[in-house]
C-alpha cells in the first residue's frame, strides 16, 4: 500500500495544460498561444522534447472545415493543417525548446501515387523516425509495383527519414527485414539523452489485409517483440524508450459522459485512473508491459486524442488528416536514470490553426455558445504562425501556387466580378479573406466562369493554374476588397452568402451600366470605401 501512495504521489505533479472543460465557452482548448514558464532545472536534470503525429493520410493541403455560427446567423469555415503551416508549428516548436524529437506512428500514405511528396513532407520536417498503419497495409498499388510489400520497400529506400518496422519479419528468410531504409530499432540522442525508438506493426494487421499487400510478411507479437527490442536498447544504453504504433485507444468516452461533454471538449488529466478502455488490444498490450519497459508510446487509428499515463506509460495521439500533433517535455534525472514526473508537462493535444476565434484563442469549431465571425492570427508559444504559403489543391486536377509577395491596399478594389450583360445595378464591395478568393477563383475556373473576372487573374502554365491580381500571386493572409453587381451576387452562390454577413460587405452607392466594361475595369483598379 505504501508502495503505491509514493507512486501516485510522484505521479501527481504530472503537469497538464487546460481546465477549462466547460459545456459552454472555452480558451485555448487545442492550442498554446502563449510561451509557457519553463520549469527550472537542476544540474542533473535534462529536458527532453517528443513531438508526434499520427494518421495524416498523406492529407498535405489545407482542411476547409465549415459550420453553422448561431450568432451571426450564417455559415463560417475556417482552413486547418496543410504542409507549410504544420512546418510553421514545428519551427515553433524547435525554436521555443531547441532539440525535438519528431516521429509519426503510422497511416503516412492515402494512395501509391503520392509516396515521394509524402516524403518530401517528413525529410523537411526533419521527422527521426517512421512506421506504417493500417491503411498503409491496404493501398492499392499499381500491378507494376505489384504489393505493398514492394511499396514499403522502394519508399523506404527513398527516404531519409528511417522507417522502423521492428516486428516485421520475412518468410523467405526468417530473419527481421533488412531493407534499405529500414531499421528495427533506433537510438537519438537529445540533450545528451539517449532515446531508443521501436516501430510496431499492430497484431491485429493479418486479419485486417489482404494476404496480397503483405506477400512474404511475418508480424512478430507486439509484447513480444517489445521484450526483446526496449532490452537490446536498454543494453545500447537507452535512457527512454518510445515505441511507435498505429493502434486506438478510447481515453474520451467515458469522461465525456461523466462530464456531460462531447468527447472532443475533453481534456485529460494524464494521473487520473480508470478513465481509458483498455479492452481494446492496445489497452491489453499495455497492461502487460513490465513496469519500467516503455516510457511512451505514440498510438493513434482514431478520431480521439490522448495525453494519458497509462501503468507507468506516457500515451500520446493527436487528431487525423494532418489537423494537429502532441507533445510532451520530460524531465529527465541522469542520476536516477529516470523520467522526473513532477518537473514533467504532457501537453494537450495542438490544431494545426491558420488563424484563431478571438473570442477563444483557438480554432475548435464546435463550441456553440461564443461568435465566430471575429478572427486574429493564430500563434504558438509566443511565436506568430504564418500560414499563408500553404499549397492548396485545385480542382480537376489543377494546382496552384500561393505565395506572399505584396501587400494589398486596403482602400481599393483588387478585382471585380461582372456576369451580368444588361441594364442598371447597384455594385457591392466585399472583403474576402485571401484564402478564400483564391478557392473562389479556382472553382469559377474549372466552372468556366473566368470570363466574368475583371482583370483576368487566370494564368494557366504546363497544367498549373497561377492566379494572380495585378502581376502578384494571392497573399493567403490578406484581406482583398472585390467588386460585385447586385445582379452577379444573386447568381453566385457564395456572394449570395457573403452579403448576408454585413460586417463583409460595404453598400456603394454607385450604379453601372453593363456596357461600361473599361469604365469599370478602371474603378475596380482604385474604387475608395
Amino acid at each position: 500500500m505504501k508502495c503505491i501512495l509514493v507512486i501516485l504521489f510522484i505521479f501527481s505533479s504530472c503537469s497538464f495544460k487546460k481546465t477549462n472543460q466547460t459545456l459552454k465557452g472555452h480558451e485555448e482548448l487545442y492550442s498554446e498561444p502563449d510561451a509557457p514558464s519553463l520549469t527550472k532545472l537542476s544540474k542533473q536534470e535534462r529536458r527532453i522534447v517528443i513531438a508526434s503525429t499520427n494518421d495524416v493520410h498523406g492529407v498535405l493541403n489545407p482542411t476547409r472545415i465549415e459550420f453553422f455560427d448561431k450568432f451571426t446567423n450564417s455559415k463560417q469555415d475556417i482552413l486547418v493543417g496543410g504542409k507549410k503551416t504544420m512546418g510553421e508549428y514545428f519551427k515553433s516548436l524547435r525554436n521555443f525548446y531547441g532539440e525535438v524529437l519528431l516521429v509519426d506512428s503510422g497511416d503516412i500514405f492515402s494512395n501509391s501515387n503520392e509516396t515521394q511528396s509524402v516524403l518530401d513532407f517528413y525529410n523537411q520536417n526533419n521527422y527521426s523516425a517512421l512506421t506504417v498503419g493500417l491503411r498503409d497495409f491496404n493501398i492499392q498499388v499499381s500491378s507494376k509495383m505489384g504489393s505493398n510489400t514492394k511499396l514499403f520497400q522502394e519508399v523506404a529506400k527513398n527516404s531519409n527519414v528511417p522507417f522502423l518496422l521492428s516486428n516485421l519479419y520475412e518468410l523467405k528468410t526468417a530473419r527481421q527485414i533488412e531493407w534499405p531504409g529500414t531499421k528495427g530499432h533506433l537510438i537519438k540522442e537529445v540533450n545528451g539523452i539517449k532515446v531508443g525508438i521501436i516501430g510496431l506493426i499492430s497484431d491485429d494487421i493479418v486479419a485486417q489485409t489482404p494476404v496480397q499487400n503483405r506477400v512474404g510478411l511475418y508480424v512478430e507479437n507486439m509484447l513480444q517483440a517489445s521484450l526483446k527490442q526496449a532490452r537490446l536498447l536498454r543494453s545500447l544504453g537507452a535512457d527512454i524508450i518510445v515505441v511507435l504504433t498505429h493502434q486506438s485507444l478510447d481515453c474520451s468516452t467515458k469522461l465525456s459522459q461523466e462530464m456531460k461533454l462531447p468527447p472532443t471538449k475533453v481534456n485529460f488529466d494524464p494521473l487520473k485512473n480508470n478513465v481509458c478502455d483498455l479492452s481494446s488490444p492496445l489497452g491489453e498490450y499495455l497492461e502487460r508491459l513490465p513496469p519500467s519497459l516503455v516510457d511512451i508510446v505514440i498510438a493513434g487509428r482514431n478520431e480521439f486524442k490522448m495525453a494519458n499515463i497509462i501503468n507507468g506509460t506516457i500515451v500520446m495521439a493527436g487528431m487525423s488528416d494532418g489537423k494537429g500533433f502532441s507533445f510532451s517535455e520530460l524531465v529527465f534525472d541522469i542520476e536516477t536514470k529516470k523520467i522526473n514526473f513532477k518537473k514533467s508537462v504532457i501537453h494537450q493535444p495542438i490544431t494545426f490553426c491558420h488563424e484563431f476565434f478571438k473570442e477563444t484563442n483557438d480554432c475548435f469549431t464546435e463550441d456553440e455558445s461564443i461568435p465566430h465571425d471575429k478572427r486574429i492570427p493564430a500563434k504558438f508559444l509566443g511565436q506568430k504562425i504564418d500560414s499563408s504559403l500553404d499549397l492548396v489543391s485545385a480542382h480537376s486536377g489543377l494546382k496552384k501556387s500561393i505565395e506572399t509577395i505584396r501587400k494589398i491596399s486596403e482602400h481599393k478594389a483588387s478585382i471585380a466580378y461582372l456576369s451580368s450583360t444588361t441594364g442598371e445595378t447597384q455594385l457591392i464591395l466585399m472583403q474576402i479573406p485571401g484564402d478564400e478568393l483564391a478557392r473562389i477563383l479556382e472553382e469559377d475556373f474549372n466552372k468556366n466562369q473566368k470570363k466574368n473576372w475583371i482583370p483576368n487573374p487566370f494564368t494557366l502554365k504546363e497544367q498549373e493554374l497561377y492566379l494572380k491580381i495585378d502581376s502578384e500571386e494571392i497573399d493567403l493572409r490578406k484581406t482583398y476588397l472585390v467588386l460585385a453587381d447586385l445582379e452577379s451576387i444573386q447568381k453566385h452562390p457564395y456572394f449570395h452568402r457573403k452579403v448576408s454577413d454585413e460586417n463583409s460587405v460595404v453598400l456603394m452607392n454607385h450604379s453601372w451600366k453593363s456596357k461600361e466594361q473599361d469604365e469599370i475595369q478602371s474603378f475596380a483598379a482604385a474604387p475608395e470605401r
